[in-house]
């Protein structure tokens, strides 16, 4: 742990310890009802399922599902602390869209410095002018409403899990990944094998044309050490993302797949023809006369 990191707790500490001690009694159950009681006149509307807006000429859903709220993260955090937006009902000139997701992920930013600073160097805080907008909001890969820790397997960051985040704007990238034995191994549920963010880290990923990323082509063998014990500098040479082509860096393991496939149903259709041969020997011997 970085000197930094360990700062960082002990300020944490000494604040919380100071709060403790000047609060009045039963100040942090003020609070905890207070919020009880903001997020109970939200949810009296938008925990209804049927709750729905049109945005765009789309049909959006505005339901929160209380249940995943309360038991997420956020669940004792009163919803106005991020949507900041909201200050009166009915809510007039609401944000919707791209200016909601942008605005509600602003607010991130407040209690998680320390992982800001780390991931405005990523390549997901760059702004994608196709999308207009961020690469990818702190939304996009944690959740909205349903922010659990990694340990929790519902989580979206969780091990088993963390493809099927990626996948939402990697889907081609996440295809390729499903023919690799750590993907086999992760999707299967396994916890040893490397998901996403364990080659290509989490808040601070960049691509491997950069020189600082965990996937170039000088920090790979580094990168696969974590698992390896004797990671060679041909680590960086192959591709680990690849597709089954005839052609190109899958031809290998697309002829082996049809190799195998092939000697398969050969061998399965053969076995099939000698058993038949043998039911068909065994048939004209139980028809004879003489036989038992």
């Amino acid at each position: 742990m970085g000197k930094n990191k360990v700062r960082l707790m002990f300020m944490i500490a000494i604040t919380i310890t100071v709060v403790l001690l000047i609060a009045p009694p039963g100040f942090a159950e003020d609070l905890l009802q207070k919020s009880a009681r903001i997020n109970e006149a939200c949810l009296r509307c938008h925990g209804a399922q049927g709750l729905k807006t049109k945005f765009d000429g789309k049909t959006v859903s505005l339901w929160v599902d209380e249940e995943k709220y309360k038991n997420s993260m956020h669940g004792t955090m009163p919803c106005i602390y991020c949507h900041t937006n909201i200050t009166d009902y009915p809510h007039n000139n609401a944000l919707t869209g791209a200016a909601l997701t942008a605005q509600v992920n602003s607010e991130c930013r407040r209690c998680h410095k320390d992982m800001t600073a780390v991931y405005v160097k990523g390549i997901h805080s760059r702004i994608n002018p196709e999308k207009g907008r961020q690469n990818a909001y702190c939304s996009d890969c944690h959740g909205i409403h349903n922010i659990y820790k990694k340990e929790v397997a519902a989580a979206t960051i969780n091990h088993n899990q963390v493809p099927h985040t990626c996948a939402k704007c990697h889907e081609e990238i996440m295809h390729e990944y499903e023919l690799d034995f750590h993907a086999k191994s992760v999707l299967l549920g396994g916890k040893e094998a490397a998901s996403c963010v364990s080659c290509h880290g989490s808040h601070d990923i960049l691509g491997p044309e950069e020189k600082t990323s965990m996937v170039s082509k000088e920090n790979t063998p580094k990168t696969c050490a974590k698992c390896h014990l004797y990671p060679l500098e041909n680590f960086a040479n192959g591709k680990m993302h690849y597709s089954l082509e005839p052609t190109g860096d899958g031809a290998v393991s697309f002829w082996t797949l049809i190799f195998f496939t092939w000697l398969t149903i050969g061998t399965v259709g053969f076995v099939m023809v000698l058993m038949l041969i043998e039911l068909r020997r065994k048939w004209i011997n139980a028809s004879k006369p003489d036989s038992h």
